[in-house]
């Protein structure tokens, strides 16, 4: 009998390293979903009534005030003139950025020779027009915040009368 305790008692030990030698713990999955970043135009963008200049030159339509200003061609006081506008909603309290068109990628076409759109900028809520602006949606459920965008019109020399348009994108993201 003395034998077998000592057996017993020997694979005990052997056996006793294998039971500590075990652990476990538990960890905690977890996610955050963002609603996504929505964009919705509400009016496009407007260079209003022009007069074809002899030299061509610029028309500059503020996105803040809705003024334009202009390097060579007189202005018409009629026509619609509006900067573009458009909705972002999505996770709130959060902020986004707004890409605008690069310079040389916004023609508009006509009759006449195509007209460059370049210089974009924006201004959301009413803020000072930027060409790298950002945004923060306030912190209520279902809010949004509007932007507008303007931009500089080049005319060319003699630009032959007619309705000229173009499409150009505008890409929101979260920071």
């Amino acid at each position: 009998m003395h034998t077998f305790s000592r057996i017993l008692a020997g694979a005990l030990l052997l056996a006793a390293p294998a039971a500590f030698a075990l652990d476990n713990a538990t960890a905690t999955a977890t996610a955050r979903i963002y609603v996504p970043i929505t964009l919705n135009k509400n009016t496009d963008l407007s260079f209003g009534d022009i007069f074809a200049d002899p030299t061509g030159g610029t028309v500059t339509l503020d996105p803040k005030s809705t003024t334009r200003t202009t390097g060579g061609p007189a202005l018409a006081t009629t026509g619609t003139v509006s900067p573009a506008a458009f909705t972002v909603g999505g996770k709130r309290n959060a902020s986004y950025a707004i890409t605008l068109p690069a310079d040389g990628t916004v023609t508009l076409s006509g009759p006449g020779a195509a007209m460059l759109v370049s210089k974009f900028t924006a201004s959301v809520n009413n803020g000072t027009p930027t060409a790298t602006p950002t945004g923060l949606i306030p912190n209520t459920a279902g809010a949004t915040q509007t932007f507008t965008v303007g931009a500089t019109l080049t005319l060319g020399a003699n630009q032959m009368d007619g309705d000229y348009t173009g499409t150009f994108n505008v890409t929101v993201a979260y920071n």
